[in-house]
């Protein structure tokens, strides 16, 4: 064990210099010792993550895919944020009728860009969709169609919502929905809508 005492040494060595007098400041002619208030180890900034621990198979298998849905339908959201923001903006600054042919030529853009990507969303991304929309823009999905196309409209889009177990009117409650908060926390600044 000849070399535990060699060792031992270099890391004196290595020690006593580290706990020098500041050279910068000595030569300016002040004379600071570095030991006193300094730590030799390089601070480091580790990132502050959750532990998520599950009661059951089901939670986890629940989270697991609440966060591939988010995931999916991320995109969509902020589009559709954008698009609210914009509308909202148009029609506060515009007529009725500029406002009207406005909100047709937006429509039937979205609807070439987007509707054979929105048909092919499974029942549950849906209902994660709507949620999403909710929480974003402030407003139920049922008052932005209501307010953008009519009362009529809104109403009908009701009904095909209920069929698919859907709620238009329902408001967005983070307390309800605790596993969407979960991995909307989770996924940090990936969640960019």
């Amino acid at each position: 064990m000849k070399w535990i005492p060699g060792v031992f040494l270099v890391i004196m060595a290595i020690s006593a210099q580290a706990q020098g007098f500041d050279k910068k400041a000595a030569d300016n002619g002040i004379a600071i010792d570095t030991t006193y208030g300094l730590d030799t180890s390089m601070p480091v900034l580790l990132k502050e993550i959750d532990v998520v621990r599950f009661k059951n198979k089901e939670d986890e298998m629940e989270y697991w895919k609440t966060l591939s849905r988010v995931r999916r339908v991320m995109p969509y959201v902020k589009i559709a944020k954008q698009l609210y923001a914009e509308m909202t903006q148009k029609e506060e600054g515009s007529k009725k009728r500029e406002f009207k042919k406005y909100r047709k030529d937006v429509e039937k853009e979205m609807r070439s860009k987007f509707e054979a990507e929105l048909k092919n969303l499974s029942v549950n991304q849906g209902k994660v969709l709507v949620k999403l929309i909710n929480r974003e823009t402030g407003n139920n999905c049922f008052s932005i169609i209501k307010g953008v196309k009519g009362g009529f409209s809104a109403f009908v889009w009701q009904i095909v919502a209920k069929r698919y177990d859907y709620d238009l009117k329902e408001q967005y409650d983070p307390n309800k929905e605790k596993m969407i908060e979960l991995v909307i926390r989770q996924l940090g600044k990936e969640y960019n809508v």
